[in-house]
């Protein structure tokens, strides 16, 4: 696409999607600046010169109410509304408003705007030293919306001056940044719109350098989202985009049948020289010359009127010069060499500057930059590193420090049991060494039941020993702590089914009973008495015979009627706080130290 008309219906979709209706019966006095500045998005293409009326009245609004900010909005547009030269001393002044507000961000975009507007006029090196003041403004607010639209724009200029690989990776970017903000609605901010000329850009771009592949879906997207977002005047742009790529796949027939179709669809009042130049080049490169040089000779017409051609045209006077050659016609031929040499002249003069300023002030910027955030990049990663280091160490000496307290706790715990009695022997209990210290030796016999006998206390002491539990006779408590001691003696416990139902069945008693005679004569519930009674078990067994050393877990906690080595190995830990394993490397680390 003609990158000037490319500015310009960027231009024409910012304002005109705005607000698409106005009414004549308004009362401007009444509106606040928002609403005014609906009505005249409304205006831009519907009907200019009402614009030009409300942007007055807005201009001295703004005068009257002494507010810079809307009186730079109000400069603005009248930028974009009134005509060359007059538009030009408006972009001055709406930055001259602009830094009056001390607003960086109404400064930045003051710049841009009138660096697009020098640039619609191919005003070239003013337009590139704005845009670029305005990318400068960008970076140091960090605000990634203009930045990326100061890109598109200098990409543009890179277009301009045929970086098309060059301009080609700031489009990617640019496309990027504002579909992946597609749907965020921020005041003042248009990101549907500059996605869409992003895309028809990057397109274009990417039919210059070969990427045609890619087009395919990127023109699929731009049919859907004009589609769904009512863009239906942009549709010719993307046909015309078609054309091109037929053109440069050297299919000439198809590119002529795009290009005609977009020129029939274009509801503007600009020439569209892009389509025209490649209709002619088509024809060309079929053969009918005559056919081509007509559409050739359009864009001579267009410069004579605006003085004003892009470099991609080019070729064109090239064809005409080698055509008028054929056939003899001097006088044109001569007239043609005449025109490619001032644009030549004026080409270069633009190329020279042009190529100079973005090298030197954007891409020689953007690689300072670039290194910037490299540096900075490694310098935080040392950070990072040097930090982790610390912490590595630190962590280290942390766990070192825990691991030789925890070897120095398992150690002490390792020794106190294996000083521990043998928990295997009988054990008298506190009620028969009081009684010892008795002299009645004629106990009374009860009967309880057929099955037990319960012999009564033999004394006062005997008796509150077995009177602890109020509501339980102490005969009864007495007979089940008996019960218990032969429970423990036979080893009763290593069957892994045992349970507290099943032994106060066995006992002749209710488990309410039991439960409660084990809390508070062992100290402990059930499960609790039970499990210590396995684990004390298996460790005498590990003090007594190494043979037993040898077994892994799973062996020993069968052995002591667990149901599995976890729940043997937790309740090892709880009561002596050293892990099964360990507690056996200690016993083997004692034997080759003793033996």
């Amino acid at each position: 696409m003609n990158q000037r008309f490319n500015i310009k219906i960027l231009f024409f979709t910012i304002l005109f999607f705005s607000v698409n209706t106005f009414s004549q019966n308004i009362n401007l006095e009444r509106m606040d600046n928002e609403e005014i500045e609906k009505i005249i998005d409304s205006l831009y293409y519907s009907n200019p010169d009402e614009g030009i009326k409300i942007v007055k009245f807005y201009i001295k609004k703004s005068k009257k109410e002494n507010s810079n900010e809307s009186l730079y909005i109000a400069y603005r547009y009248a930028s974009k509304f009134y005509p060359v030269p007059i538009n030009f001393k408006y972009t001055d002044s709406a930055l001259i408003a602009s830094k009056r507000t001390e607003n960086k961000t109404l400064i930045t975009d003051a710049y841009l705007n009138k660096g697009v507007i020098l640039m619609d006029e191919s005003l070239y090196q003013k337009a590139l030293d704005n845009i670029l003041i305005a990318n400068k403004y960008s970076l140091e607010l960090n605000d990634n919306y203009i930045i990326n639209k100061t890109t598109y724009f200098i990409a543009q200029n890179k277009i301009y001056l045929g970086l098309h690989e060059d301009a080609n990776k700031e489009l990617v970017n640019c496309y990027n940044y504002f579909k992946v903000n597609l749907n965020k609605k921020v005041l003042n901010e248009d990101y549907k719109t500059y996605y869409i000329f992003s895309l028809m850009s990057l397109i274009d771009s990417n039919t210059r350098i070969g990427k045609h592949q890619e087009n395919i879906s990127l023109l699929e997207e731009a049919y859907d989202f004009i589609y769904k977002n009512n863009f239906e005047h942009l549709k010719p742009y993307f046909i015309s985009s078609e054309g091109t790529e037929a053109f440069y796949n050297a299919n000439y027939n198809l590119a002529i049948k795009k290009l005609s179709e977009a020129i029939r669809l274009y509801n503007d009042q600009w020439p569209h020289l892009n389509d025209i130049f490649y209709i002619g080049l088509s024809n060309w490169k079929l053969g009918k010359r005559d056919v081509a040089v007509k559409y050739f000779e359009e864009i001579d017409k267009e410069y004579d009127k605006s003085k004003k051609l892009n470099p991609e045209f080019r070729p064109a006077y090239e064809l005409l010069i080698k055509y008028n050659d054929s056939i003899g016609n001097r006088d044109k031929q001569l007239k043609y060499i005449n025109t490619l040499m001032s644009l030549d002249k004026n080409y270069e003069k633009n190329y020279k500057y042009l190529f100079s300023k973005i090298n030197k002030e954007y891409d020689t910027h953007k690689l300072i930059n670039e290194k910037n955030k490299i540096e900075s990049s490694l310098k935080n990663q040392r950070t990072i590193i040097s930090s982790i280091l610390l912490i590595t160490i630190l962590a280290s000496l942390f766990y070192w420090n825990r691991y030789n307290s925890l070897q120095k706790k398992y150690k002490e715990k390792f020794e106190e049991i294996i000083s521990q009695k043998n928990i295997l022997e009988k054990i008298e209990t506190l009620a028969e060494v009081e009684s010892k210290q008795e002299d009645d030796l004629n106990p009374k016999t009860l009967n309880i039941t057929d099955k037990i006998k319960i012999t009564a206390p033999k004394n006062s002491s005997e008796l509150e020993f077995y009177n602890k539990i109020p509501g339980l006779n102490p005969i009864l408590v007495q007979n089940i702590l008996q019960q218990l001691e032969k429970f423990e003696e036979e080893l009763r416990f290593t069957d892994n089914q045992m349970s507290l139902r099943l032994l106060s069945e066995e006992f002749n008693t209710n488990i309410p009973y039991l439960s409660k005679i084990i809390n508070v004569y062992k100290g402990k519930n059930f499960n609790y008495y039970i499990n210590d009674l396995r684990i004390d078990y298996i460790i005498e067994l590990l003090k007594n015979d190494a043979t037993y050393l040898n077994y892994d877990i799973k062996n020993l906690a069968s052995l002591a009627g667990f149901t599995n080595a976890v729940n043997f190995s937790d309740n090892f830990q709880r009561k002596f706080e050293i892990k099964p394993s360990y507690f056996i490397k200690m016993m083997k680390e004692n034997i080759k130290t003793h033996s």
